[in-house]
């Protein structure tokens, strides 16, 4: 079954895929995204980052990017990254009552997860909106200040451009 923490990782799958692929999303404008502590999504993001689903780039103006395509990812290969699936068996002497409610259990769970698998993430995903909170990757942009406007020279820039200034002063 899908948790609480499956379901948050795969909204922050989901913001990391809305992002354009030349930009990085950092792990403090995720956590202020979907409301969360910092620790707590690093957690998610080191999860994601161990079953391969992002890559993260160190520095200023680093953060995180998917590593899979978005087309070849299912809800549920995104969201098994987050759950611990365990198969329980029940040893020893259980009631009827027991053993019913396990086996609606176990079809409910195996419902799911073939939902999940034939559900393509990319249908959750908006085409890249503009968030606000992701910062283009300095590798690309070194957010320089603007250049100032050129200013007209008052004296001629060589000697040979002396005629053609006497020439503009005089009209």
């Amino acid at each position: 079954m899908l948790t609480k923490r499956s379901t948050l990782g795969l909204n922050v799958i989901i913001l990391i895929a809305q992002t354009p692929s030349h930009r990085t999303i950092t792990a403090d404008a995720l956590a202020s995204m979907t409301h969360v502590s910092l620790s707590y999504i690093e957690g998610i993001l080191k999860d994601a980052r161990e079953h391969g689903l992002i890559r993260a780039t160190r520095g200023p103006g680093g953060g995180y990017q998917l590593s899979v395509p978005l087309n070849d990812l299912s809800v549920w290969d995104a969201a098994l990254a987050f759950s611990s699936i365990n198969a329980t068996s029940h040893k020893g002497k259980s009631s009827s009552e027991t053993c019913a409610t396990n086996a609606i259990a176990e079809k409910a769970c195996h419902l799911e997860k073939e939902f999940l698998q034939s559900y393509p993430l990319a249908q959750l995903v908006p085409k890249y909106i503009d968030l606000p909170a992701s910062k283009p990757s300095k590798s690309l942009a070194m957010n320089f200040k603007p250049l100032p406007t050129r200013k007209m020279p008052a004296a001629p820039n060589s000697i040979f451009d002396l005629s053609n200034f006497l020439n503009l002063q005089a009209a």
